[in-house]
């Protein structure tokens, strides 16, 4: 139901990705009502789904420009403008400024990054960075509110990507309800014998 405008010669990959298809219905079906910020909006996938969910409003961010106006256009494109606003800034920055801020005004995050790491050789790098963007999503959502987080890495496995989010929370004292734990679109097949085909982690929480 969703209209995208999308840029094949200079995009990342294929300009558009398509994994997440489902995930971002899933996201969409819960933001009715919801002010959403979308963390590595892209081309803004994620926070479109969300406002043509009823979200009352969308904020949408990425570190690249071009991405930033990408997703302006393809808000305009889908009418969808006067729910949304766009921010170019790096997301490791912005959460804490945040919270230095007090700003509390989001009741559902989404949390979709690029790939924290490409080889096990940095898996322990990469498990720093999704613990830090998870623990600042958690401090900055208020009880009750809605967390979507994902990993798109293979070599971040699940144990150890559900170890990090666990860790979050307890250092950001909160408890997760868990809404749905969900893998990539049907059209990526996961084949058993090729474990590079188990890559995308998504989880739906309510911070409780």
């Amino acid at each position: 139901g969703i209209k995208y405008a999308v840029n094949f010669e200079n995009g990342q990959k294929t300009g558009f990705f398509l994994d997440q298809k489902y995930n971002r219905k899933a996201v969409g079906r819960l933001a009715a009502g919801k002010r959403v910020l979308d963390c590595f909006t892209h081309t803004g996938s994620f926070a479109l789904n969300a406002a043509l969910g009823g979200a009352e409003h969308v904020t949408a961010v990425d570190v690249s420009q071009q991405a930033v106006d990408m997703a302006r256009k393809n808000a305009v494109l889908n009418g969808l403008e006067g729910k949304m606003d766009f921010l170019c800034a790096d997301v490791f920055d912005l959460l804490p400024a945040l919270l230095e801020e007090k700003r509390r005004e989001w009741d559902f995050i989404i949390l979709d990054p690029p790939a924290f790491t490409k080889s096990r050789r940095t898996a322990a790098q990469a498990a720093k960075g999704y613990k830090e963007i998870n623990y600042r999503a958690m401090r900055l959502l208020p009880r009750g509110g809605y967390l979507a987080t994902c990993s798109c890495s293979h070599f971040m496995e699940e144990g150890r990507f559900l170890g990090v989010i666990a860790a979050a929370a307890r250092d950001a004292g909160v408890q997760l309800k868990q809404i749905e734990a969900r893998q990539q679109a049907p059209d990526h097949p996961i084949l058993w014998e090729v474990p590079e085909t188990n890559y995308l982690k998504f989880y739906l929480f309510q911070v409780v």
